[in-house]
């Protein structure tokens, strides 16, 4: 058995300590790097600020479903929400590839990686929203893209947060250790309130990447304004947690990060109407009842769609209030309910079409043996 004199014991004690201190803090560094960007309030804040931006009938497919949208952008999507983009001597010199693979060339695969894939990740994830839309056809497909929605929101807001885009993202190069939570969350939930949103029409972006670069260009040399501020506001309160630390943060902050919000805001719609626009600018279905072509309306043209689908599987038709068979029930709620749209409001008016001869016929055939009792069954038939 080895004896452990009491003086080697502390001292051993003491390192153990120590490397668990310095494990302990990589790992806070670690969790801070990859933490909400603007807290999970500041996320739905600003996704929910984005979607008067979009026109429509793209704004009514965000707006039916607000709530969950915003949930799901408040949530941590995967992967590295975040590029240290201040470690890069080309950043500075105006000569920073945006072809991650450029850049992967010059520095390798896993430098970049841990430096942050943020700004490629996000316009990974508006060709994937644009596919989605592109083959969304029923309620259920445009409700099933809404996770990328909200994934591609996060990550485009964490790029309007300066502490996103620096290797000094928590302050510990400048003393001001913290400042990540502090500023982002912490004094962010204490003035939602201020941080309203103008009223902007989203465009098409011609490059998504190269106008990821272009806000990451304005909004990284606001991280030497938040250490600035982080400093006055501690040496006038003496507190980096009080309630007078935080209003003196904000004095010194509130004016950009308003502009960040905004900005932001305008990001995540013109991401959203970018990937819609490349995909074709489908209509979103609603799932409308009697809608049987998808377009959010009750008209004429989901007569035609009725009448071609006559006497076929339910699966014909989309937003089929009566499954079965295709037949005058669809019909006549379809006539019922004709010249509604999403909303409840009616459009305009018009002349309800009507079944032609032989398609009357053939409904009184179908309803017919649709009330034949089972009795009449084919020979041979089990009943």
């Amino acid at each position: 058995m080895r004896v452990i004199d009491p003086k080697t014991r502390r001292l051993e004690t003491c390192m153990r300590c120590a490397l668990c201190a310095a494990v302990l803090l990589s790992m806070l560094q670690l969790t801070a790097s990859t933490a909400y960007a603007w807290g999970s309030q500041g996320h739905s804040h600003i996704t929910g600020g984005a979607i008067p931006h979009l026109p429509q009938p793209l704004r009514s497919f965000f707006t039916a479903n607000v709530s969950t949208i915003r949930s799901q952008a408040s949530q941590e999507p995967p992967g590295r929400h975040y590029i240290d983009i201040d470690v890069y001597p080309e950043f500075f010199a105006g000569t920073f590839p945006h072809d991650v693979n450029d850049l992967i060339d010059i520095y390798g695969d896993s430098y970049v990686e841990q430096n942050g894939m943020g700004p490629w990740t996000y316009a990974n994830y508006v060709n994937t929203l644009s596919n989605l839309m592109a083959g969304a056809k029923t309620k259920q497909d445009w409700l099933n893209l809404i996770s990328t929605a909200a994934a591609q929101a996060h990550y485009i807001e964490d790029m309007h947060n300066p502490l996103h885009l620096t290797e000094n993202y928590n302050g510990f190069s400048t003393g001001n250790g913290g400042i990540h939570s502090r500023y982002e969350s912490q004094m962010v939930s204490r003035h939602l309130g201020d941080l309203t949103f103008a009223d902007v029409d989203a465009v098409h972006l011609p490059s998504v990447i190269d106008d990821v670069f272009d806000g990451i260009d304005l909004h990284y040399y606001f991280v030497d304004d938040i250490m600035d501020a982080d400093d006055v506001a501690f040496a006038s309160t003496g507190s980096h947690s009080s309630e007078a630390y935080y209003a003196s943060l904000w004095v010194e902050t509130g004016d950009f990060t308003r502009d960040l919000f905004q900005e932001a805001s305008e990001a995540v719609a013109n991401g959203w109407y970018t990937a819609w626009v490349n995909a074709g600018s489908p209509i979103p279905n609603l799932g409308l009842a009697g809608d049987y072509n998808g377009h959010n309306a009750i008209d004429a043209a989901d007569y035609t769609v009725w009448r071609d689908a006559l006497a076929a599987s339910s699966t014909a038709l989309i937003n089929d209030p009566t499954p079965g068979i295709v037949n005058a029930s669809d019909y006549n709620y379809w006539k019922a309910h004709f010249g509604e749209t999403i909303g409840g409001g009616a459009g305009a008016a018009a002349t309800v079409p009507e079944p032609a001869a032989w398609q009357l016929a053939l409904l009184v055939a179908t309803s017919i043996a649709l009330m034949q009792p089972k009795c009449f069954a084919a020979p041979g038939q089990h009943q």
